[in-house]
């Protein structure tokens, strides 16, 4: 249960709200409608999950968990890109999986989404599925070779679209296929899985994303480039540090956004629900936050990021031109090694 009962309305987590930048949207006055009026209010969906405002609240209410209470069992307001993505989830959730194919690494890795982005957001010009080649290729060179875990979608979408029941059933399955194959250590390279697998699922083993563990790549590469942190790396999870370290371990100059870490502005798309003007204004700010580094590469962990950054790239429309590369932190890293 969230502990929204501490909250006396100071105001604090609207103020710094990236959505109150662009819209009405007010945390605070979303927890006094349920709290004292038992209310439902459209906050609770334009809300971007950020993890912004329990990082500066007073009184350290848990406003994620408010949400997500919030919004079981209701219907959202939008969900972006037609719903083909939940969709996608439910389906999924119905249908038989496949099994392990075990070996004997007690690594496993899975890609996540991957191979579904590809398929539905092709005009973003991205390649989503050179993550996990590219993820696989620094594992190899790291010595690990992993069990590739083709198992169902975390469940991170459905889970804060209000879908519990869904989520629940990609949970089940994972976690039986988890325990059938033997592994001790699942390695991610979505934030968004990471975050899921490590808080939502409660496995009993160790999760790592695979920023973690690319400081030790041994690369030697002369390049600057600027790193935007996703909410559900840094926020949600804490790890500010290891795609950094990932970087500058291996030769490469990381500078920083004027919004950086804690204070990262958010690509403006959670969970598929908020992907409209109002976001596409915080991309456009954060952007701009990264043109204005003077570096040739934006680098992140987040398919999510990776895709509505390069898709405001990539529009037809577009009122600015954005002069610099938006890629995942994995493909950054092994087109280097690939080069040396």
């Amino acid at each position: 249960m969230s502990n929204v009962q501490s909250c006396y309305q100071c105001g604090k987590c609207t103020s710094i709200c990236p959505m109150r930048r662009v819209s009405k949207t007010s945390p605070r006055s979303s927890i006094y409608n349920a709290n004292v009026y038992g209310l439902e209010t459209n906050d609770i969906w334009t809300c971007l999950t950020c993890g912004r405002c329990p990082i500066e609240c007073p009184q350290q209410v848990d406003f994620l968990n408010f949400i997500k209470e919030e919004r079981q069992g209701k219907t959202p307001l939008h969900v972006a890109h037609l719903g083909v993505f939940t969709e996608f989830s439910e389906l999924s959730s119905k249908l038989d999986g496949k099994t392990p194919e075990r070996s004997d690494s007690k690594y496993g890795y899975f890609p996540g989404c991957v191979d579904s982005l590809d398929l539905f957001l092709h005009d973003v010009k991205t390649n989503f599925g050179e993550i996990t080649t590219s993820s696989l290729k620094l594992l190899d060179k790291l010595g690990i070779k992993p069990q590739i875990m083709n198992m169902k979608c975390c469940g991170h979408d459905v889970l804060w679209q209000g879908k519990k029941d869904v989520f629940e059933d990609l949970k089940k399955y994972n976690l039986n296929y988890i325990k059938e194959s033997g592994i001790d250590t699942l390695v991610t390279s979505c934030a968004e899985c990471y975050r899921t697998f490590s808080k939502d699922y409660g496995l009993g083993i160790k999760v790592v994303h695979i920023s973690e563990l690319l400081d030790k790549l041994g690369l030697n590469v002369n390049d600057a480039v600027t790193y935007h942190d996703p909410c559900r790396l840094g926020r949600h999870m804490g790890v500010y540090e290891a795609p950094r370290n990932a970087l500058t371990a291996n030769g490469v100059v990381v500078k920083e956004m004027e919004h950086s870490k804690e204070e990262a502005l958010c690509c403006g798309v959670s969970n598929f629900m908020n992907c409209n003007e109002q976001t596409k204004a915080l991309r456009i700010a954060r952007m701009d936050e990264a043109e204005a580094t003077g570096a040739k590469t934006l680098i992140t962990t987040c398919s999510k990021c990776l895709a509505h950054f390069n898709c405001l790239k990539t529009e037809k429309d577009s009122v600015k031109k954005y002069d610099f590369d938006v890629v995942d932190l994995t493909v950054y890293l092994a087109r280097k090694m690939e080069q040396t």
